[in-house]
């Protein structure tokens, strides 16, 4: 079985959701103990609970706190990056850039004049250590099911953008605010090998029919252990035992 867990930020929690560096070690000690960490596509480990690490918004803290974290632990998350507030670089001073709150972080001009998410140079560094796998986050972060919402250009544009300035492919796309509908999940299919959103679920594979993979929150959570026990484990899986049973029925949620 496969559980993908959903982080945003490496901070104090007045910032935002998130968990302090303390404890996001505190989970990777954990998770490196008792789970097989595996990235998009790879193969699952048949007799041991596999685990996808993910990280939305590609925050400044994530740089800064996360990947070294990452890289002592010997562990490889993937980094959902909304294309359109990375800078090439910045000389915002790092705790200036930590310190913006998730709420402000996309607002207006803040994403320029703070520099509160990860810059265009230091994504190629954590991806070129092979601790980091880049997936778009679409282009400016919209609710993807929203009418007025252009999902095709979102998906579309922020590959391009990563693949530019990354020299990667990129195969995988995570909804912002894990919303999505039919529409939305078309078009990311069209563009993406894998779709991850909010779900509350495990998953049989990398390929769930007709539906995008879901992924379980870790944010402001003390122990990442809590997501592991067999109670939690069944919770999970019952509610993937119903997705799978409304895909079978031709309904993709």
């Amino acid at each position: 079985m496969l559980l993908i867990l959903m982080y945003h930020r490496v901070a104090a929690p007045e910032l935002g959701l998130g968990n302090p560096p303390a404890v996001l070690a505190a989970h990777l000690a954990t998770l490196r103990a008792r789970a097989n960490v595996v990235l998009p596509g790879e193969p699952l480990h048949p007799r041991r609970l596999n685990v996808c690490l993910t990280f939305d918004d590609a925050y400044a803290d994530f740089y800064c706190r996360a990947f070294p974290l990452l890289q002592e632990y010997g562990l490889r998350a993937v980094l959902a990056v909304p294309t359109a507030y990375i800078l090439a670089q910045t000389a915002v001073p790092r705790e200036t850039r930590l310190a913006v709150p998730q709420a402000a972080a996309m607002q207006g001009e803040t994403f320029r004049e703070q520099a509160p998410f990860c810059t265009w140079a230091e994504l190629r560094e954590m991806q070129a250590s092979g601790s980091v796998q880049m997936a778009s986050h679409s282009h400016s972060h919209p609710d993807m099911r929203r009418s007025d919402t252009d999902v095709d250009y979102e998906c579309r544009h922020s590959r391009e953008l990563l693949e530019q300035n990354l020299g990667q492919p990129v195969v995988t796309f995570i909804y912002p605010y894990g919303s999505v509908n039919a529409r939305a999940h078309q078009a990311v299919s069209r563009h993406y090998a894998y779709g991850m959103r909010v779900g509350a679920a495990l998953n049989h594979n990398w390929q769930p029919r007709n539906q995008p993979l879901c992924r379980v929150g870790a944010d402001h959570l003390p122990e990442i252990a809590t997501r592991l026990r067999w109670p939690s484990r069944a919770g999970y899986g019952l509610k993937m035992l119903g997705n799978q049973f409304r895909a079978a029925l031709g309904k993709w949620r």
